[in-house]
């Protein structure tokens, strides 16, 4: 198994909505993508401090071969657009487990 999280830092001068529609597409992913997550769950920080970024999502594959598959699948390409619009920055981290 493959822990996939990603953590979004949001442009400044983005409203709520716009982060609540990233995270809502971020998680219609588990749905839209074919099975390919095992799990996901995505998440806003509640603290914001200087170093915090503002989205994430913490998603699960059976192995790196579903990874790879999500990661052009269309529907996590249409979501890489939003992201691309409204984020200033985002960082991942993929292991085993």
């Amino acid at each position: 198994m493959i822990r996939h999280i990603v953590l979004f830092k949001l442009k400044e001068g983005i409203s709520g909505a716009e982060g609540k529609q990233l995270a809502h597409q971020l998680s219609s992913l588990l749905h839209n993508t074919g099975g390919l997550m095992k799990e996901a769950e995505v998440a806003f920080d509640v603290v914001h401090a200087h170093n915090s970024y503002d989205i994430v999502l913490n998603s699960v594959f059976e192995n790196v071969e579903r990874l790879k598959e999500y990661q052009v699948h269309p529907e996590h390409v249409k979501v890489l657009d939003l992201i691309k619009k409204i984020c200033f920055a985002t960082v991942k981290v993929d292991y085993g487990i």
